[in-house]
């Protein structure tokens, strides 16, 4: 699979160049398009950013350029595909507007260099020509995640708002330290989502795990070195439903993990067995606090997450991005009055 997906890519950069935007993103698999069309967009925004000092109408350009894919890509959405096609093509808008939206932001701030916190906040694809086996690294601040190669299929994607970015910045910087993240926040405002959004964008398997008062430590001893060996990640769902007495076992699981993965072993003693250690792997929970029934969570495994509150999204936003991706051009205007639409039934309906 990884060979696979890697070949794929290495054969698709070569057209991405040379192929018109519109027929390249037909010809190819959706996830070699998304990953591409974000090396490419990454490479390029450099390029100008470093320009923005000799020229300071470089990212101006660069902005018209992007709003220019996107309606190219809208009057795609528009026209006769099939079922598999409008996908990948929805999923690359989605991933577009967030990336207008950035150069806008760049632009208005009169960014002038890569290293400007404005950009480096960002999710930046790189492809590293030199490297031996991974060419594609994904960095963001100061963590730098290597791309996964899992098979996702022409997938789906979230619409990405301020509130997403600031979780995944929580996610890949807990990741570069060896610890999880927890988004915690009230019912419904994407914490368990945006998890999985952030593993789909890096390729990286994400298996989620609806806890309840009846899991054990033998349990989450299992899904622990499962994961170990394979480097994927989990996202544990409701995870102070658990009874304390099993967390604080957790939290030494969690710990004997990390002291391994600190370390850099390639196999490690868990459980009393020595299994192989992928740096890869990633523990997160999703919680929601002050419930009846749940429980604070020990301070021995609150220290392996690094905390994130998750409050509620930005409608304008998801809607405007849903229109655009489902081929209006007038996105904006409609989302306004979709949005106050929903308000009102909500309020006025049960």
């Amino acid at each position: 699979m990884v060979e696979t997906l890697t070949d794929l890519m290495k054969k698709a950069k070569v057209d991405y160049g040379t192929q018109d935007r519109k027929q390249f993103v037909l010809q190819h698999k959706g996830q070699v398009v998304a990953c591409l069309a974000q090396i490419q967009w990454c490479e390029q925004s450099e390029y100008y950013l470093n320009e923005q000092a000799n020229d300071p109408m470089s990212l101006q350009d660069w902005f018209e350029k992007n709003v220019q894919q996107l309606k190219d890509l809208t009057e795609l959405v528009r026209s006769d595909l099939t079922s598999l096609q409008r996908k990948v093509i929805v999923a690359l808008v989605t991933t577009d507007v967030h990336a207008r939206d950035i150069i806008e932001i760049l632009k208005n701030e009169n960014v002038a260099s890569t290293y400007d916190f404005k950009w480096m906040q960002q999710l930046r694809y790189y492809w590293e020509e030199e490297a031996t086996d991974n060419h594609c690294k994904i960095k963001q601040v100061s963590a730098t995640l290597s791309y996964g190669y899992e098979y996702m299929g022409a997938t789906s994607r979230l619409v990405i708002t301020p509130l997403t970015d600031r979780c995944w910045i929580t996610i890949s910087n807990a990741l570069h330290i060896k610890l999880g993240a927890n988004p915690a926040g009230p019912a419904g405002t994407g914490k368990t989502e945006s998890t999985k959004d952030l593993a789909k964008a890096i390729a990286c398997q994400c298996i989620v795990f609806n806890c309840s008062d009846q899991v054990d430590y033998i349990m989450m001893g299992r899904l622990f070195s499962g994961l170990c060996q394979q480097g994927c990640w989990t996202c544990l769902d409701e995870f102070n439903r658990i009874d304390v007495e099993v967390l604080s076992v957790i939290a030494q699981q969690l710990l004997s993990i990390r002291t391994g993965l600190m370390d850099n072993k390639s196999e490690f003693t868990f459980e009393g067995q020595e299994i192989p250690l992928k740096p890869e792997f990633g523990c997160h929970v999703t919680m929601n606090p002050g419930y009846a029934g749940r429980t604070e969570l020990p301070d021995n495994l609150k220290v392996m997450f690094r905390p994130m509150a998750m409050m509620i999204p930005d409608y304008g936003l998801i809607a405007e991005i849903m229109l655009f991706a489902e081929g209006f051009g007038e996105a904006k205007v409609l989302s306004k009055k979709m949005v106050q639409l929903y308000k009102l039934s909500s309020e006025q309906l049960s």
